[in-house]
């Protein structure tokens, strides 16, 4: 087996871990919000998938190349724009966050599960989320998370951020009532 690419196929939340790490919230459809919330869209990019990457924390005793229960994968993204400007996304925030391995999948299984918490930080204000998000061959799949609190604008926020992955950067869909 191979060392597990944390999230690096994309932002793992851009936010909280979301955005923390990089996080984009969205409840339902691409670009659809449920009435009387606001939807926003980031994209999370890792800053830590190179070779200092902390992001496997093994449990140890355990194999640092293969998923164990317990490990925890550290989220740590820079949050952007979606729309490109100057060759580049411009950065808005940073996301911060855990993702503890709960579940691994037992012989006929073929799911793992990672608790995360993670909280998206933005110059006005920060969204903390929590949730289950599903492996497959030990790669993040997209994943719905609870908004569980907030400062400055998001003071009073609640809803959801759904966190999607692609190869570069995680795309965070937040729905925000």
């Amino acid at each position: 087996m191979h060392r597990p690419k944390r999230w690096a196929i994309v932002t793992a939340m851009t936010v909280a871990a979301a955005g923390a790490a990089g996080v984009a919230l969205a409840a339902g459809p691409a670009g659809a919000s449920p009435a009387g919330s606001r939807a926003l869209t980031y994209y999370a990019f890792d800053i830590n998938n190179g070779t200092n990457d902390p992001g496997l924390v093994p449990v140890p005793g355990s194999n640092p190349n293969a998923f164990a229960q317990g490990d925890e994968l550290i989220i740590n993204d820079q949050l952007t724009t979606t729309h490109r400007q100057a060759g580049g996304y411009p950065i808005v925030g940073y996301d911060s966050g855990v993702c503890t391995l709960t579940r691994l999948p037992e012989k006929d299984a073929r799911q793992t599960f990672a608790n995360c918490v993670v909280t998206a930080v933005w110059t006005n204000g920060s969204l903390t989320v929590q949730g289950a998000v599903p492996f497959r061959s030990q790669q993040p799949e997209s994943a719905v998370l609870a908004i569980t609190g907030g400062t400055g604008r998001f003071g009073t926020a609640r809803g959801t951020m759904r966190v999607g992955f692609t190869k570069e950067f995680k795309v965070l869909s937040i729905a925000v009532k």
